[in-house]
């Protein structure tokens, strides 16, 4: 007997599973490593208008799961757009869209200001607070790194994270009132498993990407007590010739050591990518473990998430959709 997918949808604090599930076309919830925010989509058949409008900024919840397991929480939000469709031979269709962030609210406001010697953390709790988002959380290896000078020059709270991010080697984003700051390429215990004849449905993937490798990274940076440009390199996991030099130049070696440490892991995580399609499962996350077996050597084994997708339609049940980077931690699979 095969199993049956489930799920459970809150809007404005009121459950209305009951309502959708003889109307609901199909659910579809997005998280992807490096943006600030997931998203989430019903499409459903709105030819009676059973559901009711939903206000943008309602707060929204998604869960699924399989019958007799039960249901995880995979989305929580709010309202981004309503949209309503049809057409005189296609019918009605109602579509809800819900973003992680509040796109209503402050952290896309731009904000003037500049911070003197402070940590990453200090800069994100005080921009953190103007924007409204009062919970930080920060991975222990990135809040003490420090900025001798930085400056928000009508950058929203939003980019102003997803740029330190890319600085220091982290994953920004907002769930709410809460942003979170991660350790790009962090270690994890848990990992999810993509195996023929189990839980696999089909892959596409390339273990080998040529462009985006490169053996060694460079950042200049000045030193004023020498009154000249230097330069930190750092080699890569990554066998080939090219060097990475990054375009603009750091204000100091602590800088320019980290800009080289994010864009080594960035050039390894680039090595190789894929994608592959799994029967749903929740406890898949970005920038989490998928362990690929079955599908041949030199493509098995460990890749890094990209992105998670989960998908729950009316006549398809409920799928994972993952895409990979970084075979193996820095080489193809070989398990």
């Amino acid at each position: 007997m095969s199993k049956r997918a489930v799920f459970m949808v809150t809007v404005a604090g009121t459950n209305i599973t009951t309502t959708l599930l003889p109307v609901l076309i199909s659910l579809t919830v997005s998280d992807k490593v490096g943006t600030h925010s997931d998203t989430a989509s019903l499409d459903i058949d709105d030819t009676d208008g059973r559901v009711v409008l939903p206000q943008i900024g309602a707060p929204v919840v998604v869960a699924l799961g399989w019958e007799g397991e039960g249901v995880r929480v995979v989305f929580t939000g709010t309202v981004d757009e309503v949209r309503s469709s049809g057409s005189r031979g296609g019918g009605r269709t109602l579509s809800i869209t819900a973003k992680g962030m509040d796109t209503t609210g402050k952290p896309k406001e731009g904000q003037q200001r500049h911070f003197d010697d402070s940590t990453v953390e200090d800069i994100l709790k005080q921009a953190g607070q103007t924007a409204g988002v009062t919970q930080i959380e920060i991975d222990p290896s990135l809040a003490y790194i420090t900025r001798k000078y930085f400056e928000m020059r009508d950058e929203s709270f939003i980019h102003m994270g997803e740029r330190l991010a890319r600085e220091i080697g982290g994953n920004f984003r907002i769930h709410g009132t809460r942003a979170i700051m991660s350790k790009r390429g962090g270690t994890y215990t848990a990992a999810v498993i993509a195996a023929w004849g189990r839980n696999l449905h089909g892959w596409d993937i390339s273990p080998a990407l040529g462009r985006g490798q490169y053996s060694q990274v460079r950042a200049r940076w000045y030193d004023p007590k020498k009154a000249g440009w230097q330069e930190t390199e750092e080699g890569t996991a990554l066998a080939v010739d090219a060097r990475h030099d990054h375009r603009y130049a750091k204000s100091d070696e602590g800088e320019a050591t980290q800009q080289t440490s994010s864009d080594r892991a960035t050039s390894e995580r680039d090595a190789g990518e894929g994608s592959v399609t799994i029967e749903g499962d929740t406890a898949a996350v970005p920038d989490g473990l998928c362990i690929v077996k079955g599908a041949r050597r030199g493509v098995d084994g460990p890749w890094r998430i990209e992105s998670v997708t989960h998908r729950y339609s009316r006549g398809g049940g409920f799928i994972t959709q993952l895409s990979l980077k970084q075979p193996g931690s820095g080489g193809a699979g070989d398990t």
